[in-house]
């Protein structure tokens, strides 16, 4: 007997042990669940639980927002409102696209104790204006998404499908330049009072915006916008005003125009009438962004819904809406819930955006003016939309019933891809391109249905016959009319040279070295390069006629932006297409226009230094009085235009020997100091102010908006040169500012302009003390 207790008690702790271990093998494998990276379904599922599920909303109305009423503006507005008709099936193929293509098990994403610690500190901070929605979709949404994509642009699959080139970005931060800008705003305040210029918003207030641009790669800035956010704090516009306000319509027949609004006796039709005027106000604000980019999409969020929207470029009075609500989505598919979460959401519409390689249309600004010339305004913003409703009718009345919007029954499942076959296009059948597997889901989510036929808005419209849009026509009459033009300015590959240039302006001869000097003139086709005396076909005020004509034809023919974008200006390549001349265009927006007439004032008192220590001055060009905007970026409006020779490479990217920087500095020095004696003081003598130009074999130097106009030195300072046995800069310097001492007040500028070179050619190891 005693035996037996015995082996029971023994049986008994054996299994507490094993209990024990159980129990510790658990807490050892969650707590390394924990602290390990995810896999990209683990990171999506635990953005959508841990973090994005902590969405609060501020409901004490005495800490929200309350948001300021711009002067009224004249919005683009959209002419119809119809449903994006077969969206979930092209989120469906992107998942798909996504689902076969990225490595199951990578783990290359962040940790879910991360996320928890992140989902925390949101859940502690309810979203009361749009600054505190611009922190939660940045960690929980925006972030995510573009960590996904930086993994996703290394898979060759998916960059055969999808145009990934260097990832993407979200931009919050306004360009220098943008009417938005704090330099610019400051600007046009000293202008007021003033009437809104070409129909541009009041810029008093800065939008909840965020731009999402592709970057053409890795080792490049250029980068093009992709889409356009706009946010909207959930106390503000709430899911049921969404739920009840978007519909298909008619914006400006039935809420722009709408004669009559229900009484308080009719509180449903009360508060549709206030939704449909709330929604159709938000949506249009970020319509009028996606025209002006001459973008397809855009999105407008809450934090709690999110309106995918599409503008087809045949019909651009239309714009196509989808309404997803992510939380209770995932909630109605539990089988299917990565493609329903935010990020998930989120990620299919970027991936749409960026379209095929080659593939996605660029929609030029002649396109863009001749679909905004076509469109209605609206003169009233969100905020003054929703200052206008009553308190009490902001909220949906006790007894309605406005259930989330969950496409319970549709089919969410990703489509899987064959990538061994040509890609999937959003406007085929997807069943045609992909593989149908079937698995164990839920009666709403099952894949055995054949997808509706459900055709593109392009394809209902090419079944209409006559009904087509005149305007879609006369937007590709545009565009075919700028092919042939296009064809000759694409053989000006090469800038002209400064010598060129130089004689142009001057009515003297061409530069037989100019690379385009066949193009100048249909007679030079087989000029002998022995002859040096051969004027220019044209005078420098001909050219700029001609020029002023190409640019009223078109801005999109001979005029292509570098992606450069200083802080007066963004530059471009330009040619004048008809005689090949092909150089530098700096365009600015109305805020900075005397800037640049400044800087052209400082290049005519530099003209004997033009094509030597500056590039040649060519010219300017006000757009204003053609009524022409080039839309460069979000909210950057280019009226006026300064055309100047190409300076010459960046010197970040030269690679030099010693004694070649040492000659390159001292030049540059020498044509600082002859700057100066021209009575110019630069003012901001910095590295990307400076270029190295091959032809002429010496530093030239840039913007002078900064700089200072004064009384040229005496020409005593015309002696002030190093001779061939001393290369004393230094006591140049000392010359040189000794006489500004005694004869005016730009000593210490002048003395600062030389520190800040001589600091430049000290970081390129070009410069030293000894010198």
């Amino acid at each position: 007997m005693a035996d037996s207790r015995r082996i029971e008690e023994l049986e008994k702790l054996l299994q507490e042990a094993e209990l024990r271990a159980e129990k510790e093998k658990r807490r050892a494998d969650a707590s390394e669940e924990q602290t390990s990276a995810t896999t990209l379904y683990e990171y999506i599922a635990a953005c959508h639980h841990l973090v994005s599920s902590k969405f609060v909303v501020e409901r004490d109305r005495a800490l929200t927002s309350k948001g300021s009423i711009t002067n009224p503006r004249h919005k683009l507005c959209p002419t119809n409102l119809r449903p994006w008709p077969n969206f979930i099936e092209q989120q469906r193929i992107a998942s798909g696209a996504l689902h076969d293509a990225f490595p199951e098990r990578a783990r290359l994403f962040e940790t879910r104790n991360f996320l928890s610690g992140l989902g925390d500190r949101i859940s502690r901070r309810p979203i009361a204006n749009e600054k505190g929605l611009e922190y939660f979709l940045h960690n929980s949404v925006e972030d995510p998404v573009r960590s996904i994509l930086h993994q996703l642009k290394e898979v060759e699959q998916i960059r055969n499908v999808y145009d990934m080139g260097g990832g993407i970005v979200f931009e919050n931060h306004p360009s220098a330049i943008s009417d938005i800008a704090e330099e610019v705003v400051e600007q046009d305040n000293l202008s007021l009072p003033r009437t809104p210029h070409h129909g541009r918003a009041s810029n008093q207030l800065r939008p909840d915006q965020i731009c999402v641009y592709r970057s053409d790669d890795t080792a490049s800035a250029r980068r093009n916008m992709v889409y356009v956010c706009e946010y909207k704090a959930p106390h503000k516009l709430t899911a049921p005003h969404l739920r009840v306000g978007l519909r298909p319509m008619n914006i400006y027949k039935e809420v722009v125009n709408r004669k009559t609004i229900p009484t308080s006796a009719d509180p449903d039709g009360r508060f549709q009438y206030h939704a449909e005027r709330l929604a159709a106000a938000a949506i249009s604000q970020t319509y009028h962004y996606m025209m002006e980019g001459g973008l397809e999409y855009g999105l407008l969020t809450t934090g709690e819904t999110i309106v995918f929207l599409k503008v087809d470029w045949q019909e651009p009075s239309t714009l196509y809406y989808h309404l997803a609500e992510p939380g209770p989505e995932v909630s109605a598919h539990p089988n299917n819930f990565y493609s329903c979460t935010a990020v998930g959401q989120y990620l299919a519409f970027t991936l749409l955006a960026l379209g095929q390689p080659g593939q996605r249309q660029e929609h030029g600004q002649e396109e863009r003016r001749l679909a905004i010339m076509g469109l209605k305004t609206w003169a009233e913003d969100f905020e003054s939309t929703l200052r206008s409703i009553p308190a009490s009718d902001r909220l949906a009345p006790g007894d309605s019933n406005y259930e989330p919007t969950t496409y319970r029954g549709t089919n969410r499942s990703p489509y899987p891809f064959r990538f061994d076959r040509k890609p999937v296009t959003y406007d085929d059948e997807p069943d045609v391109q992909l593989v149908r597997t079937h698995s164990p889901e839920s009666s709403d989510d099952e894949i055995g249905r054949r997808p509706p036929e459900t055709p593109s808005p392009a394809e209902r419209r090419a079944g209409g016959g006559a009904h087509g849009s005149r305007r879609s026509r006369r937007i590709q009459a545009q565009q075919s009319s700028g092919s042939v033009s296009r064809s000759r300015a694409g053989q000006a590959t090469r800038y002209c040279t400064q010598k060129c240039l130089m004689g142009l302006v001057k009515g003297t001869f061409l530069d037989m070295s100019c690379p385009n000097l066949g193009l100048h003139s249909s007679s030079l086709d087989h000029i002998d390069t022995r002859l040096t005396s051969r004027r220019h076909p044209l005078s420098h005020a001909k050219w700029l006629q001609l020029l002023t004509q190409q640019l009223e034809d078109s801005l999109d023919n001979g005029l292509t932006p570098l992606g450069e974008v200083g802080s007066r200006g963004a530059l471009f390549r330009v040619s004048l297409i008809a005689y090949g001349y092909v150089f530098i265009c700096k365009g600015t927006v109305r805020a900075f226009i005397k800037d640049l007439q400044h800087e052209t004032a400082v290049y005519q008192r530099l003209r004997p230094l033009q094509g030597v220590s500056v590039p040649v001055s060519l010219g300017s060009i006000d757009l204003r009085p053609m009524n022409k905007i080039y839309y460069y970026d979000h909210r950057v409006y280019i009226v006026y235009m300064w055309f100047m020779s190409w300076g010459g490479y960046k010197l970040d990217h030269l690679d030099l020997a010693d004694h070649v920087g040492a000659k390159l500095a001292a030049k540059t020095l020498q044509s600082l100091h002859t700057i100066h004696q021209a009575g110019v003081v630069h003012k901001d003598v910095r590295r990307s102010n400076m270029l190295f130009n091959p032809e002429t074999n010496r530093v030239m130097i840039i913007d002078f908006e900064r700089s200072l106009l004064v009384q040229a030195p005496r020409r005593a300072l015309g002696q002030i040169v190093p001779n061939k046995r001393k290369r004393s800069f230094d006591v140049i310097q000392g010359k040189l500012t000794g006489t500004y001492r005694r004869e005016n007040r730009y000593a210490p500028d002048v003395d600062k302009d030389i520190i800040m070179a001589k600091s430049v050619l000290f970081e390129l190891n070009w410069y030293t003390a000894k010198q």
